[in-house]
């Protein structure tokens, strides 16, 4: 069934929404939208799996626990290892920050 990334967005963004849209026992694709949203400060992100994520809208800050901190813009995309705590620092606030996750074991 074709779908589109950018369509059938929730009205209620009070909270971020992650949605699953496909997985099986290796690996999850996730889409996130944001708008406004951070990970309340001291808490960290600390993931078994490796993390691939894109930004496809919007603008999105990641800090790393050795505080470094970094923009992510439409287009850009990095992969988190295994336990590399991290979390959101900030996300736009004006429109829906669209992300592109996968989340995979390192075999």
């Amino acid at each position: 069934m074709l779908q589109n990334f950018y369509q059938s967005l929730p009205d209620d963004l009070s909270q971020e929404v992650f949605e699953t849209l496909a997985s099986n026992a290796k690996v999850k694709i996730e889409r996130i939208i944001s708008q406004g949203h951070s990970t309340p400060v001291e808490e960290w992100y600390d993931q078994s799996q490796y993390e691939w994520v894109m930004l496809l809208k919007g603008e999105a800050q990641l800090e790393f626990e050795d505080a470094q901190l970094v923009t992510l813009k439409p287009g850009d995309y990095l992969t988190l290892a295994p336990h590399q705590k991290h979390r959101v620092a900030s996300t736009s606030s004006e429109d829906e920050t669209l992300w592109l996750a996968v989340f995979y074991d390192a075999e």
